[in-house]
């Protein structure tokens, strides 16, 4: 085959990521992983074609799943036992992977619509063998070690054609119209139109069919191939549609996805932006009647109607972007509140609690025919209140005499009253004459 070590070139290193299942593993209690020898070479593994980890984390994952579909389908339709040991994604040359494939091999391609490099399928002769035995009705006689004969090829093509719906599921159906064809067996065969130094991709799964040990099937890319087949899947999972269904709603509670909305956008010179004021109006370029679109995790748009809810900016869903225009009506003015005008009334005078009734007289009990009862007498009704006593007023004050009231008028004997006359006399005799002269008296 020409895979003989050219000397005088570094040796390059894969970069692999492999999962061992239960069956690999065994008893996992005295399980102990085995010892790998490091030594110090060359990556090389440089250029554009060359894949991620993180790309070449999906791919392995990607694969995993078809494998065990595949498995899955040739318990079924075939009726062959299966178990699936170990799976492995593997990044080195193409002429270091043609050196690490050892045993009898059965070489298939697949030729994919849009893609100008093949994708390859490796198959240990034992499981090649297993399969077209238990796709005709038979079981394993004996192992072989020849290469296949015209009638197996068509037989393993024929039923491998049948399981490439599964191969292109797994891509979430970004790959369309497959073909596979056998071009070798028992050895693997170099391709012309490949670079031996370029980046090849494999996945390896190690797996057993029925009766026979476990062999591996291998599916190789080329770096850019794998690369542009990932790049196709990432954006039809982008493109489908959320299925909240299938989660709990104690999870979906938990997710929060960041919504933006744009009112609308604008274009301003370097002079605008310099003379900007508080208090500037600017206008945009959407109109009144424009959407207000509103963006969902980066990926979802839907078109909504500014509004107010709850003394807070709202915006109403009105449709997804690409359901075409949509026109919005200019939204209505609310009317102004005209307070009413309010007016002072004087205050209730305070009600007047009415007088408790008297307490009825209860009647005399009746009784039977037979001695007259003791009158009873009837409760004498409560005396009535007592008026309440008002304070007498204070006496009227002596009025005073003309004399003291007036003491510069000379008041004659026509003006005093006959009643105090005697009086009068009784003082005046007791009066000395010196004090009183005659023509005064």
């Amino acid at each position: 085959m020409g895979l003989d070590r050219q000397s005088g070139k570094p040796e390059i290193a894969a970069q692999k990521r492999v999962i061992k299942l239960a069956p690999a593993i065994g008893d996992w209690t005295t399980y102990k992983p085995p010892k790998v020898l490091v030594k110090k070479i060359k990556t090389g593994l440089y250029g554009f074609d060359r894949l991620s980890r993180e790309e070449l984390d999906q791919a392995l994952l990607l694969h995993y799943r078809f494998v065990q579909d595949l498995l899955r389908r040739f318990r079924i339709d075939l009726g062959m036992a299966v178990e699936l040991f170990s799976v492995q994604v593997e990044q080195t040359t193409y002429l270091n992977f043609l050196r690490s494939l050892g045993g009898t091999q059965v070489q298939c391609k697949l030729k994919v619509s849009g893609l100008h490099e093949p994708i390859f399928l490796f198959m240990e002769l034992s499981l090649a063998n297993s399969v077209i035995n238990f796709s005709l009705g038979s079981i394993d006689v004996a192992q072989i070690n020849r290469a296949l004969t015209e009638a197996e090829k068509i037989t393993l093509e024929t039923t491998l054609n049948e399981y490439l719906p599964a191969f292109s599921s797994a891509f979430s159906n970004t790959i369309e119209q497959v073909s596979l064809s056998v071009i070798s067996s028992p050895d693997a065969i170099m391709d012309s139109t490949i670079n031996p130094n370029s980046t090849l991709a494999s996945f390896s799964a190690e797996a057993a069919l029925a009766d026979n040990p476990p062999g591996r099937i291998i599916i190789a890319y080329s770096g850019n191939t794998l690369k542009e087949l990932l790049q196709r899947f990432r954006q039809a999972e982008r493109s489908k549609e959320l299925d909240f269904s299938r989660l709990p709603n104690a999870l979906l509670s938990r997710i929060y996805c960041p919504a933006s909305a744009e009112l609308g956008e604008t274009s301003l010179t370097t002079n605008d932006i310099s003379r900007f004021e508080v208090g500037d109006v600017v206008s945009l370029d959407t109109t009144i009647s424009t959407p207000v679109q509103l963006t969902v995790s980066q990926d979802l748009q839907i078109m909504c109607q500014a509004g107010i809810k709850n003394k807070k900016a709202s915006i109403k869903l009105l449709g997804l972007k690409d359901t075409g225009e949509i026109e919005l009506t200019p939204p209505e003015l609310a009317p102004e509140k005209v307070e009413p005008k309010t007016t002072l009334l004087p205050p209730k005078p305070a009600a007047v609690k009415p007088a408790p009734a008297p307490a009825a007289i209860p009647k005399p009990a009746q009784h039977a025919p037979g001695p007259a009862p003791k009158p009873v007498a009837a409760p004498e009704p409560p005396p009535p209140a007592k008026p309440a006593v008002k304070p007498a007023p204070p006496p009227p004050a002596k009025p005073k005499s003309p004399e003291e009231a007036f003491p510069d008028i000379d008041f004659g004997d026509d003006l005093i009253d006959e009643d105090f006359e005697e009086e009068d006399d009784i003082l005046l005799d007791e009066m000395p004459e010196d004090k009183f002269p005659e023509d005064d008296l």
